[in-house]
């Protein structure tokens, strides 16, 4: 006689870089929820749902994870804002878009950015972990270098100065904006100022003369 009774599916397999993904993420929401000191290796993979052993099979140290998480904060995807890049309209409103497109997934998430500011606080204050902020802003300008390069590229124009320098004083107007947004929660406001930062910005481009 067959026997019909349920029996439990089979556990999904899930690959190293998911286990990765899957407890950053476990750790953004225990940090939000319960502060950074709460999260500890094993409160991190119990909201995982995963067993405390699958921690140090994702990550070496502890410092590891806090680099991940610090990293999540460019992460950002802007692939859907690229399309509506075009030499058809003005620097300033390609700039703009580009701008917007990254604030709006900042906006969304409002703990989180919290959580990744009171983060690299923490980090600069552990003779440990100081070089994780540091490491961070690197590879945050470098990757801020190639969105300006590119967006020079599709919107075809060029830049009057250094491209690293505007990437660094795109890093730090989207950082002062986030900071001044936690406090008053104002989207139109942070918008406006990124639109005016975004005319500033579009000053010190010139669009590219068509080769004969």
């Amino acid at each position: 006689m067959t026997d019909h009774t349920d029996k439990p599916a089979a556990r999904r397999q899930i690959g190293a870089d998911e286990r990765r993904r899957l407890l950053i993420a476990a750790a953004l929401r225990v940090m939000r929820r319960d502060g950074i000191a709460a999260a500890s290796t094993r409160a991190i993979c119990a909201e995982a749902g995963m067993p405390h052993g699958a921690f140090h099979y994702c990550f070496h140290t502890k410092k590891e994870l806090y680099a991940a998480l610090l990293a999540s904060d460019i992460e950002i995807d802007l692939e859907d804002a690229w399309p509506h890049i075009s030499p058809d309209v003005t620097p300033e409103e390609n700039i703009r878009t580009l701008l917007l497109a990254f604030w709006t997934q900042i906006e969304t998430e409002p703990d989180a950015q919290l959580v990744l500011f009171d983060l690299g606080s923490f980090a600069l204050r552990d003779p440990d972990l100081q070089d994780l902020p540091r490491q961070e802003h690197v590879t945050s300008l470098e990757k801020a270098t190639g969105y300006i390069q590119r967006l020079g590229d599709e919107a075809d124009f060029d830049l009057l100065g250094d491209e690293r320098t505007l990437a660094a004083l795109v890093l730090d107007a989207l950082n002062g904006v986030a900071w001044s947004w936690l406090a008053h929660r104002d989207n139109a406001l942070a918008r406006a100022s990124l639109e005016r930062f975004a005319a500033m910005a579009a000053t010190m481009t010139r669009t590219r003369t068509p080769t004969a």
